[in-house]
């Protein structure tokens, strides 16, 4: 799923059909080159649901039209150029983030999996001010600030 959003955002078509295709192609390739057709259909379908379910509910939100309204040279890396994140992107005021897209676990791995992220940004050769982190399983976004970039109004929204 991952890498067909990094291949819609990379070709600047971030939508829905684009996608999910690309994401379920790979995903049927990947099961027939590991498995071949020892797969029971009904698991096979269930997790093509899953993915299309995910990706839809993703790109109908509001990090993907911000991605997607991103222009050439505000997206700083994709893919392996961008490890241990997915995308490095600025936006229009020149603040850099890390764009990460994983399906945080339900227990206390999450906080560790968040703090890792937290601190690959804090120490990252080009220091980023924030990491933003999408979780496909509840199509949630979390922002993880740095230390120092709460920014003008933050002061202001706090009281």
């Amino acid at each position: 799923m991952r890498a067909a959003i990094l291949r819609a955002l990379a070709a600047g078509r971030v939508n829905a059909r684009t996608v999910i295709d690309d994401a379920l192609v790979g995903f049927e390739s990947a099961i027939a080159h590991e498995f071949g057709s020892g797969v029971r259909t009904a698991l096979l379908f269930m997790e093509r649901d899953r993915i299309a379910r995910e990706l839809r509910a993703f790109v109908e939100g509001r990090l993907a039209f911000r991605l997607s309204g991103l222009r050439r040279n505000e997206i700083l890396a994709l893919g392996r150029r961008a490890a241990p994140f997915d995308a490095l992107v600025r936006n229009r005021r020149g603040a850099r983030y890390g764009i990460a897209l994983r399906r945080l676990p339900g227990d206390a791995r999450r906080l560790e999996l968040l703090r890792r992220l937290r601190v690959v940004a804090i120490t990252a050769r080009t220091p980023l001010d924030g990491v933003l982190v999408y979780d496909f399983g509840d199509a949630t976004v979390r922002l993880l600030r740095q230390a120092g970039t709460e920014g003008v109004y933050g002061d202001l929204r706090a009281s």
